[in-house]
């Protein structure tokens, strides 16, 4: 004997998924009356900028190069310097789709009041690094003082 079913959309189910359209609607719209969604970009001048060449090496080596200096500011072995292996591979990303290469250094600046941002001019990226926590932070913050000793040592060498 055959069995005839019949599948049934409960109207509490309908109701449902049309309350979750229109509010999403309305979130959506809400988010862009008030800028919620809008790209921010630092305000004001920077205190300090160092300018950075980002290489990813063979065997997962990364480094970070002072694109003014030219000194190796730090190297990072396969399994070190996540976050900055992370934040690197996706300023190569948004430039790859651009159809550019490393050649134009990356602006790692500090700004009043401590905060700190990767600055990509060739592709636009803007990245609030206080913004993934202090560890992160603190990662970008020692190659920004590693900058400013390379700064001072060749300000030494060329005075002395």
């Amino acid at each position: 004997m055959k069995e005839n079913r019949q599948e049934v959309i409960h109207r509490r189910a309908v109701q449902g998924m049309v309350v979750l359209v229109v509010l999403t609607v309305m979130l959506a719209a809400f988010t862009q009356f008030t800028g919620g969604g809008a790209r921010y970009a630092p305000e004001g001048a920077p205190v300090a900028t160092a300018e950075l060449l980002f290489e990813d090496g063979e065997r997962g080596l990364v480094t970070v190069d002072s694109a003014v200096t030219g000194a190796r500011l730090i190297e990072y072995g396969e399994n070190e310097g996540v976050f900055v292996r992370a934040i690197m591979r996706t300023v190569a990303r948004q430039r790859r789709m651009r159809g550019m290469g490393r050649e134009t250094p990356v602006q790692l600046s500090r700004f009043e009041g401590g905060a700190l941002w990767l600055i990509d001019p060739a592709s636009g990226v803007n990245m609030y690094l206080n913004a993934f926590g202090p560890d992160n932070l603190a990662a970008f913050s020692e190659i920004m003082e590693r900058q400013e000793q390379s700064l001072r040592a060749e300000a030494e060498g060329v005075a002395s």
